[in-house]
């Protein structure tokens, strides 16, 4: 059955696409979703999304949408392409689940996810940064950042020794960190490392390719225009 993922160029539909070619997959079609022109708006969207968010994974006649969703469904679709990202023994699968949850929730939906789109609208509209918006959002992240920090100063990776559905997970979040403000991860030499290794994949540098095919100006690129933007 063709894999077709509907999306652009956000960190949750990079989850998705490095997820495939993490297994192997890439074999699949990607079909741009554009938001400026309000594409997710649209009937036909809408009834695969109702929530008119990016992505929705298709498949024949079944479809899911949530990045993380999606993810987990490969995993265990996949799950004999090679080492599990799920974990194999129960107290593994409960660690890599206890930080998919965290990653979701302390650091995308309370930190990450408002700071970033502070840098978007603040980009796109060419106004100021709301520093006092973004300020305790840093702040979130950079504790987010130092519990990461202690777990990697005694595990490979988040969940244990072996890379798991959270690291997978964050890692296109933190490429974007990276860009915005690289101090984060930088001044945290086990964070820094652990970083280098999860972006270093062949898997996630086959997905920054793929995306390509359905990029759009998702905010700034490099470094010197996040600093424009803080001193503006």
């Amino acid at each position: 059955m063709a894999i077709v993922l509907y999306g652009v160029s956000t960190y949750n539909c990079q989850r998705v696409t490095s997820a495939l070619l993490e297994f192997g997959i890439e074999d699949f079609e990607l079909i741009k979703v554009d938001l400026k022109e309000r594409e997710h708006f649209s009937p036909e969207y809408l009834a695969m999304q109702p929530f008119h968010q990016v992505p929705v994974f298709e498949s024949g006649d079944y479809r899911l949408y949530e990045s993380r969703a999606i993810v987990r469904y490969f995993a265990e679709k996949y799950k004999d392409a090679g080492p599990s990202i799920l974990g194999s023994t129960l107290e593994e699968k409960a660690l890599v689940n206890q930080w998919v949850d965290t990653e979701a929730h302390q650091f995308n939906d309370f930190a990450f996810a408002p700071w970033s789109m502070e840098y978007l609208m603040s980009w796109r509209l060419k106004r100021p940064l709301d520093e006092a918006l973004v300020a305790p959002l840093y702040e979130k992240l950079g504790y987010f950042l130092d519990v990461a920090e202690k777990q990697l100063s005694k595990t490979k990776y988040l969940a244990g020794n072996f890379f798991s559905l959270a690291d997978l997970n964050i890692a296109p979040s933190l490429l974007r960190v990276s860009v915005l403000q690289p101090e984060l991860i930088n001044d945290r030499k086990n964070v820094r490392a652990w970083f280098e290794s999860i972006t270093s994949r062949p898997a996630f540098k086959k997905m920054l390719e793929a995306d390509k095919g359905w990029r759009f100006p998702y905010g700034p690129f490099t470094n010197e225009e996040a600093q424009k933007l803080r001193t503006s």
